[in-house]
């Protein structure tokens, strides 16, 4: 498996163990909430990396060396995976508008991105791993969802990231092929432009002989 090949089965492995764990846990005041608290927390970052890896396909192909270089640069400073602010964004910066308005399109009559931005903007979610991110549990009143809650949401997400994965990749590839095809022709034609010159001095060489 490549570095920047799609998986869910470690992050299925981790919510499943999370979910035993947390299921034999009960009858103890915090460790049912520190399960849950790490399974949200896993399951975001899931995400975060699911959407990293897919424009990292592109930064490290040679789909263009200007865009693949911002690219780089702008996911440095992603940490977060709300749909506009983010995800939408890093489309823009990697693949540049027009393809990521067609991903947008492609995507959007099929109905899949009206189900990834809900996902991605899921205000409650979002709310509830800063908290879990970025606080230590100290008010009792604050609970997580169980573990299992995200098991079919990760089996989701990846249908839809597996999807969009393969359409940038065509996308690339076509992109790649048409540089080939261009750089091929323009060798070809310096070669016939080199090879007519030659003949033609050649010509005009044994005229002069």
């Amino acid at each position: 498996m490549s570095a920047f090949d799609l998986d869910k089965d470690k992050i299925l492995t981790n919510l499943r163990k999370l979910d035993e764990l947390y299921n034999a846990s009960f009858g103890d005041d915090l460790a049912p909430i520190f399960y849950s608290k790490l399974a949200l927390i896993e399951y975001c970052g899931w995400i975060e990396c699911s959407i990293d890896l897919i424009m990292m396909r592109v930064t490290e192909s040679e789909y263009s060396t200007i865009i693949s270089s911002t690219g780089k640069s702008f996911l440095k400073n992603i940490n977060n995976f709300s749909y506009k602010d983010h995800f939408v964004k890093i489309l823009v910066q990697v693949l540049g508008m027009a393809n990521a308005e067609k991903i947008v399109e492609y995507f959007k009559a099929s109905g899949e991105l009206d189900i990834l931005e809900s996902k991605l903007d899921n205000t409650e979610l979002k709310k509830n791993r800063n908290i879990a991110a970025h606080t230590y549990h100290r008010d009792d009143s604050v609970s997580y969802d169980a573990p299992n809650i995200f098991i079919p949401e990760v089996d989701r997400l990846f249908e839809i990231f597996t999807k969009i994965a393969r359409y940038v990749d065509s996308m690339t590839s076509e992109t790649s092929e048409t540089s080939e095809t261009s750089e091929t022709s323009e060798t070809s034609e310096t070669s016939e432009t080199s090879e007519t010159s030659e003949t033609s001095e050649t010509s005009e060489t044994s005229e002069l002989i």
